[in-house]
């Protein structure tokens, strides 16, 4: 099974405490990334700052190996904001747990489902490949996860992103879960795994096991509160089990 990597040190890294990167610093981490082999890079919301915005603009221009990801929400000011850089890939996000629901949008499932499946229609539509995330998928009840997986993949969407997104999985839940999603859609699936309880690289490997093709990671595991899974320690043990088809 082809499995990859997809590095969000400038995006998700800079969300740990006291973390900030000039534009000539996310430069040089993109550089350095791509000499490493990740295939894909998230590269930053550009609606969150000016100097993210910038940034985001030179980053998009520069050539990679690797396939660059803008990052937005499932709006269509952030999908018209990420298009207009002119990279490959886009990355939209909602919060599908019933809690982001009723304390986030204040919405029901059958609303929040319309707003997701009208996202991804108006992305596709711009022609850029799409990866939709479930943002606190682990705390979404699994029979409206599905429906939210089943009806990105037939609104066109080409992946879907599970997040851990307040780092609550276990390896087994993970195994579950990702064999779950995975009987019940047939895009490719990404997992972002964060780590308050020390567990992301177990539970990213236990995904990528299962049938995860995809695994977000950060230089030294940067990232929210207790960061999220370490380039280089998955990486290795990547190597180890898959023989370097990660690089490949």
């Amino acid at each position: 099974m082809k499995i990859a990597l997809l590095d969000s040190t400038i995006r998700e890294g800079e969300q740990s405490p006291n973390v900030t990167f000039s534009i000539e610093q996310k430069i040089e981490i993109v550089k350095a990334l791509d000499d490493f082999g990740v295939e894909f890079i998230e590269i930053g919301h550009p609606t969150v700052s000016p100097d993210i915005r910038e940034a985001v603009s030179q980053i998009a221009s520069m050539e990679t190996r690797a396939e660059k990801l803008i990052h937005g929400r499932a709006t269509r000011s952030d999908i018209d904001d990420a298009v207009s850089f002119g990279v490959p890939w886009v990355g939209i996000f909602f919060g599908t747990s019933d809690l982001s629901l009723e304390y986030k949008f204040g919405i029901d499932q059958s609303t929040a489902l319309k707003r997701i499946v009208e996202a991804v229609e108006y992305a596709k539509n711009q022609g850029v490949k799409l990866r939709f995330t479930a943002e606190d998928a682990t705390r979404t009840s699994l029979p409206f996860l599905i429906e939210v997986a089943q009806a990105v993949q037939a609104a066109g969407a080409d992946r879907f992103s599970i997040a851990d997104t307040v780092g609550t999985l276990t390896p087994e839940k993970t195994t579950s879960l990702i064999k779950s999603i995975k009987d019940s859609i047939d895009i490719k699936v990404h997992i972002h795994c964060h780590n308050d309880f020390g567990l992301a690289t177990a539970n990213a490997t236990a995904a990528l096991i299962a049938g995860a093709e995809v695994a977000d990671v950060t230089i030294n595991g940067l990232g929210e509160r207790s960061g999220i899974v370490p380039l280089a320690e998955i990486a290795v043990l990547l190597k180890q089990k898959y023989n370097g088809s990660v690089f490949n």
